[in-house]
């Protein structure tokens, strides 16, 4: 029953203490059901409205019509379409054989495997407190009642909602609850890869149940007795619905953060891991408070890990798969109060996260981002009044039905013309190379001897110059600990958290909620650039050492050198993909993506999404020191709610002098620059880690590389045989790669 409870009884003039003693509840439960009235049991409308002395035939003939779902239509059918075709094509030259060489070429079921991604729809994220009502808008953009809503902490596992046509055939009823390990990678990493949940035998392991959608309640929420053991183990609720939204996008309701120090409670570490999974982030926050200073906190890193569609496409609006929603914008809130409400906020926002959370996207995005900017991000949310919530919904639509698909459309088209493109002349050369050893191959055997005698002073080198970058790693780790500790020293000197204070707040409150926050996202954006800036060295440094690998050669009487392929970045990609911690590594890996040549490994695909970042992404080098370092959050959380339970007991100096002393003491009594530098030393340990593991893995390869050379060159009658079968399948790659059947239609940079 949607009727509003809140209108009958202020126009009777009784408050909601009257009701809750005639219907033995309390306040809270009351205020609760008068913002979703959809929630009260049949039983209890009926003596409410005697309560409030209202026929029940007039309370649902009134009845508030239900705000349909957002319909963004289906912008990706062309690109399924597309796709379709593609698969056909592979199909049908699924005969193309597979080359065991020193170099792992790329084969039609590697661009087959790719193009299972590219069917994956964007994920848009809701996050936010406990109490801010995320579940319930949720609810309203599908146009369903599907989730759980309600006063108290509601969502306890991560809610996925997808299209039910996305619903396998095996999957029996509309929602399943797994565990944990369901995610989890060969490395026992968090992997939010969809595509698992195509893998039957995958589900049927790690499923706990399947069912209806009272599951949810059993399962997803904290009003379900948590004594009953056959609640435990459940991480997330995958959720298959009939809603026109569900065409356009993925739902994902995380757990809602606590408004108390809980940032280390089994909720909110779901909440933090699946962040990095949003293309469209939805932050809800009541409208009475809106954007406090734990909400400060999280949308610092909130915003540094959202994806940049700008980047893909010049006409993306800046900052637009970004919303910050004031929830709960009921009718208590006058009308020209809440546009105060959301530029106070927004203003805030802008303020606090100016020289470092916005600065950072500034930067990833080349583009200028203005208070302007921030303040178009802020929608209300109220679903009974639809002018509450239109500018929302309307907005939601363009970026799904139109806005977002183009960069979608566009990286996709750019990537398989790039795999088309560099594949076609990779085979082309390495015919070439091929075709040169067989008109050659008796001289070309007799150097072969000489390269294997050189084999020692080749290894000797390639000790030289693994040992000068592992040094190169050492100074780097050096530089960033100290370049942060003068750093640090500076800004929590009490001087000048006092003056800090001064300049940037007027009210004693303000700074106990804001100043910690700020501070301790100083000394993260700093670190932050520092050690984006001596990954970018080591990146250019690791480019050059793996340009230069000393690799066995075949130099002809003339001195020319005789190339067979050899791929030392794709050997080295292999040895460090299988570790799950890559430190500055991350950044050189991510790189790549932007290569044809390496969109079809695997591994690499595999590499950025357990760490959360998109191939050829900007964001690698942040993301992968928040994972070294624990994550942001803890921190300034923690900061603030030890100042939150100050006694103010200090008497004859300013507030401003007291405070600093006290986040003083509180950065000291946290460790927090401890907590920085252990960061630091564990990003620079995982770094040395995964060169070592790479270089490993090409010296490896070289070995089969001379193997394989052995076996070109050899004397047998069938050395020269088994080159010209290489050379046929090569040509056959060749025209595969070459004839794809795909053009562009979406780029738009």
């Amino acid at each position: 029953m949607n009727i509003n409870f809140r209108r009958y009884r202020e126009q009777k003039g009784i408050s909601q203490e009257s009701v809750a003693s005639g219907l033995g509840i309390s306040v809270d439960q009351v205020k609760n059901y008068e913002q979703f009235p959809a929630q009260v049991p049949m039983g209890m409308a009926v003596k409410w409205l005697q309560i409030l002395g209202v026929d029940i035939a007039t309370a649902m003939s009134e009845e508030i019509p239900p705000l349909p779902g957002i319909e963004p239509g289906s912008p990706y059918a062309e690109l399924y379409r597309r796709l379709n075709l593609l698969n056909q094509y592979i199909d049908e030259n699924s005969f193309l054989p597979w080359l065991e060489l020193p170099t792992e070429l790329r084969i039609p079921n590697d661009l087959q495997k790719q193009i299972n991604q590219y069917y994956q729809k964007p994920n848009v994220v809701l996050t936010g407190a406990f109490d801010s009502g995320k579940s319930y808008l949720a609810n309203t953009l599908l146009g369903h009642k599907v989730l759980p809503t309600g006063y108290q902490p509601a969502t306890r596992v991560i809610t996925i909602v997808c299209h039910v046509e996305s619903r396998p055939e095996w999957f029996d009823g509309n929602v399943g609850i797994i565990d944990e390990k369901f995610w989890q990678d060969e490395n026992g990493k968090l992997n939010f890869d969809f595509l698992y949940l195509e893998d039957r035998e995958r589900c049927q392991k790690h499923f706990l149940q399947f069912g209806s959608f009272d599951l949810l309640e059993k399962y997803g929420v904290h009003q379900y007795d948590d004594s009953d053991d056959s609640n435990d183990g459940g991480h997330t609720a995958i959720v298959y619905v009939d809603a026109p939204l569900l065409r356009a996008c993925n739902l994902i309701d995380l757990p809602g953060y606590s408004d108390k120090q809980d940032e280390v409670s089994k909720d909110v570490e779901k909440a933090n891991s699946a962040t990095k999974i949003a293309n469209v982030l939805l932050y809800a926050s009541p409208a009475k408070g809106h954007i406090n200073g734990q909400d400060m906190v999280r949308l610092r890193n909130l915003l540094r890990l959202l994806p940049t569609p700008e980047n893909e496409c010049n006409d993306f609006p800046t900052l637009g798969n970004f919303f910050i929603v004031a929830t709960h914008a009921d009718p208590s809130i006058p009308d020209d109060e809440l546009p105060k409400i959301l530029n106070k906020a927004s203003a805030r926002l802008y303020k606090e996260l100016d020289e470092t959370a916005i600065e950072f996207r500034r930067k990833l995005t080349k583009r200028d981002i203005i208070k302007e900017d921030v303040q178009k991000r802020f929608f209300t949310f109220w679903s009974e009044k639809p002018d509450r919530c239109q500018r929302l919904f309307d907005d939601l639509t363009q970026l799904l039905c139109e806005t977002l698909p183009k960069p979608v459309i566009s990286r996709i088209d750019r990537e398989i013309n790039a795999v088309k493109k560099d594949k076609k002349q990779e085979y082309a050369n390495s015919i070439d190379q091929y075709q040169t050893t067989v008109a050659k191959i008796e001289e070309y055997r007799k150097e072969l001897d000489k390269a294997e005698k050189n084999e020692p002073e080749r290894q000797r080198e390639m000790r030289q110059k693994r040992s000068q970058v592992s040094k190169q790693i050492k100074e780097l780790e050096k530089d960033t600990r100290q370049s942060f500790q003068i750093y640090a020293a500076k800004k929590i000197d009490v001087e000048f958290i006092e003056q800090m204070i001064r300049q940037r707040y007027d009210k004693q409150k303000e700074a106990q909620e804001y100043a910690p926050g700020y501070l301790v996202d100083l000394l993260q954006s700093h670190l932050e650039n520092r050690i984006s800036v001596n990954s970018e060295k080591l990146k250019a440094e690791i480019d050059a050492f793996l340009e230069k690998y000393p690799v066995p050669k075949l130099p002809n009487k003339d001195g020319i050198v005789v190339s067979i392929p050899f791929d030392t970045k794709g050997a080295f990609l292999g040895g460090i993909a299988g570790l799950g911690t890559y430190g500055a590594l991350a950044a050189w890996a991510a790189g790549l993506g932007n290569l044809g040549s390496y969109i079809l490994v695997a591994k690499l695909v595999s590499l950025l999404s357990a760490l959360g970042i998109s191939i050829g992404g900007g964001t690698a080098t942040v993301i992968s020191f928040v994972a070294a370092i624990g994550g942001p959050i803890v921190l300034g959380i923690g900061l603030a709610a030890g100042l939150a339970s100050l006694v103010w007991n200090f008497f004859g100096e300013a507030w401003q002098k007291r405070l600093a002393k006290e986040i003083h003491q509180q950065f000291k009594k946290q460790g927090v620059v401890d907590k920085f530098l252990g960061g630091i030393d564990q990003y620079w340990q995982e770094t040395a880690t995964a060169f070592d593991k790479g270089v490993d893995a090409v010296e490896a390869k070289c070995k089969q590389y001379l193997k394989h050379l052995h076996e070109i060159t050899s004397t047998d009658t069938q050395s020269k045989e088994r080159i010209e079968q290489i050379i046929i399948n090569l040509e056959k790659l060749r025209v595969f790669f070459a004839n794809i059947p795909w053009d562009t239609q979406g780029e738009c940079l």
